[in-house]
């Protein structure tokens, strides 16, 4: 049988082999490809952390780029992820900590949100008094009954802004000196938030009729009235305790009806503690009673009897020659009694009470003139200064307390009566020779 050769990768070309017969198995192997130096080599994927890369030679290949077997290696499986593609041991901890993160920046947020909420609108049980309104008392005077006069200049009546504070408000107070933070017992007493209006009201209309029978009287007309004692508050263990209520109005003692605001003091007077005195007391709502209180006697003066009440003094009715309107609005409060007494002297008199100037004023008025003294003046001050008016009047009470909140160019009059208030315009170049002289208010002016 004849043969022929081929040469073998390794092996010398002068060695030649026998020929083997011819089977399936040869026909497979001699389809098989023989790589060499034209045929690209193959790939070898790193099988592990330590192999080499996927651009690198398999050591297994010899140097001539041809394997030591003619069959090219079977398909293995599929190999494991490498190291860039496999997740890294603990990948979900940043996750885990951006996530808690998260939470405790939102519920953080959410506290600080609440707190200023909570801060600006929770009610504390402290009042800021705050400078309030100036408001001319010429466009709320309205006069029926006889001839008024326009003037040039302007009396102006004070307010005190009131607020229940929160924590937010409270800051304010404590960092504007205009602002002074009281408690809430201090302003409301024993009263509640409807209570301290109804009596601040009932305050207010008292001081406009006071202030009409003062100027009316003071320019010689004749007023008749009947006066009341209102109940503002009720001391705990003392006689009326239980018996009066605040906004009562005591009317008469032991049948003896009140004909001005000191009737009180002197029909009490003629009593010692332990004596029984029968009040008739006008409640809120309802009808006059009478009822029955044993006096104590006084923590300052064992000698003399009390009921054991604070009280304000209110004209029940006015018998005016003349008709007088004060629109007020829903203003409460006794302060603007000078005010309204200086403004309805103005209306009612030639000329100009102010000298053409703008003033203001606060105090109460009673009914024999005498100005008293009111709360938040330094608030008043810094009101009026903020209108630049060119001067305020004053209780001599709370003078040291307007100073101090007038600024440089604010004047401020202490006055004790409306005698002093008249004074201090007629300084200013007021006009008050057209008021009757104070001897002659006594019969109603003729003409």
């Amino acid at each position: 049988m004849g043969s022929s050769g081929f040469p073998v990768a390794g092996l010398s070309r002068a060695v030649m082999r026998t020929p083997t017969p011819t089977t399936a198995a040869n026909r497979a192997s001699a389809k098989a490809p023989i790589t060499n130096e034209n045929t690209p080599t193959r790939m070898v994927t790193p099988t592990d952390p330590h192999a080499d890369g996927a651009d690198t030679i398999s050591p297994g290949l010899k140097t001539n780029g041809q394997s030591g077997s003619s069959t090219p290696p079977a398909a293995g499986p599929t190999p494991p992820q490498t190291p860039d593609s496999a997740p890294p041991e603990g990948s979900g901890g940043p996750r885990r900590r951006r996530r808690a993160l998260r939470i405790v920046l939102g519920s953080l947020a959410f506290l600080v949100t609440a707190m200023l909420i909570g801060a600006a609108v929770v009610p504390l049980p402290y009042y800021l008094f705050k400078p309030g309104s100036v408001r001319d008392t010429e466009p709320l005077i309205a006069v029926e009954g006889t001839e008024t006069f326009p003037s040039d200049g302007s009396i102006s009546y004070t307010t005190v802004s009131l607020r229940q504070a929160t924590l937010l408000r409270l800051a304010q107070g404590w960092l504007d000196d205009d602002i002074d933070i009281y408690t809430r017992k201090e302003v409301l007493g024993g009263r509640n938030v409807d209570e301290n209006r109804e009596v601040n009201l009932r305050m207010m209309d008292n001081s406009k009729q006071v202030a009409t029978q003062v100027a009316l009287e003071r320019l010689g007309y004749d007023v008749k009235v009947t006066m009341g004692e209102v109940v503002d508050e009720v001391a705990p263990n003392m006689p009326a305790d239980g018996v009066l209520h605040p906004n009562d109005t005591i009317v008469a003692i032991d049948g003896q009806r009140f004909d001005d605001s000191q009737d009180r003091s002197r029909l009490l007077a003629d009593y010692a503690p332990g004596d029984t005195v029968t009040l008739t007391v006008q409640p809120l709502t309802g009808d006059e009673k009478d009822v029955s209180i044993k006096l104590a006697a006084s923590p300052d003066d064992p000698n003399r009897g009390i009921i054991g009440v604070t009280l304000f003094p209110v004209v029940l009715s006015y018998d005016f020659p003349i008709d007088v309107q004060i629109d007020t609005g829903d203003v409460g409060g006794p302060s603007a009694g000078l005010a309204f007494t200086l403004a309805l002297l103005d209306d009612l008199t030639p000329g100009d009470l102010t000298g053409g100037h703008d003033i203001a004023a606060t105090g109460t008025i009673a009914s024999d003139g005498t100005v008293g003294p009111v709360g938040g003046t330094g608030q008043k001050a810094a009101a009026v200064r903020a209108k630049d008016a060119e001067l305020f009047l004053v209780p001599r009470a709370d003078y040291a307390d307007a100073v101090a909140h007038a600024g440089h160019n604010l004047k401020v009059v202490a006055v004790d009566d409306l005698n002093d208030a008249l004074n201090a315009l007629t300084d200013l170049g007021g006009n008050t020779d057209e008021l009757p002289p104070v001897s002659a208010a006594a019969g109603s002016p003729s003409g």
